[in-house]
């Protein structure tokens, strides 16, 4: 393979976030040519942008291998997949609080609002709550195929979920960002894609 620096891919991608629980929100139909999929995103009422965000967005794909030794080979002679994990990590910053209802997994309905003040009830939950799935999208660059061609990334994860430790923090010279995990499902509808998708495309 020959060397191709339109591969490297730099820059920041713009977060979405399903606007109703449950998971499996589909996106909405691929735009025209010449329109990113962000503005399609934007203009679905089943989509809400996260907004900021700081450290860029990760997707960790964790598989988990177990190895079957064997005494002639004094190594592996076969290994299988045991376990399998995926996750997407990022830092919301715009601390509304529609995010952080977000980032803490609880429903829409610990979050109450008057044409003067909004309330996200800090909930304590019950023995056997089950946590908030929705599904998340994000558009980002993508590696260019030909000089001066934009392309861009689409990452679409039909099922996710923040379980992990959220701190929320307002300090004298930092700003207060949301730290979030978000934990992807599979869906078994889906054979070959279970998570979701990875999707470049020109725009």
């Amino acid at each position: 393979m020959a060397y191709n620096a339109r591969n490297i891919i730099v820059g920041a991608a713009a977060l979405y976030l399903s606007a109703v629980e449950g998971g499996g929100t589909a996106l909405p139909a691929a735009p025209t040519a010449g329109t990113s999929y962000a503005t399609a995103l934007e203009g679905s009422a089943a989509w809400r942008h996260a907004g900021y965000t700081s450290e860029g967005l990760e997707l960790a794909y964790e598989p988990d291998w177990t190895d079957i030794e064997v005494d002639q080979l004094l190594d592996s002679a076969k290994i299988f997949k045991t376990s399998m994990r995926a996750m997407i990590n990022t830092t919301i910053v715009e601390s509304t609080l529609e995010n952080l209802l977000i980032v803490w997994g609880q429903t829409s309905t610990s979050l109450t609002s008057t044409a003067t003040e909004s309330t996200l009830g800090i909930g304590a939950g019950a023995l056997g709550d089950e946590p908030v799935e929705r599904s998340l999208a994000a558009v980002g660059p993508a590696p260019r195929l030909v000089a001066g061609q934009r392309r861009e990334r689409m990452y679409y994860a039909r099922r996710v979920l923040s379980v992990d430790s959220v701190s929320v923090a307002s300090r004298r010279d930092e700003a207060t960002m949301f730290p979030v995990s978000f934990r992807l499902l599979p869906d078994a509808s889906f054979p070959g894609a279970e998570y979701g998708t990875i999707r470049d495309r020109n725009v």
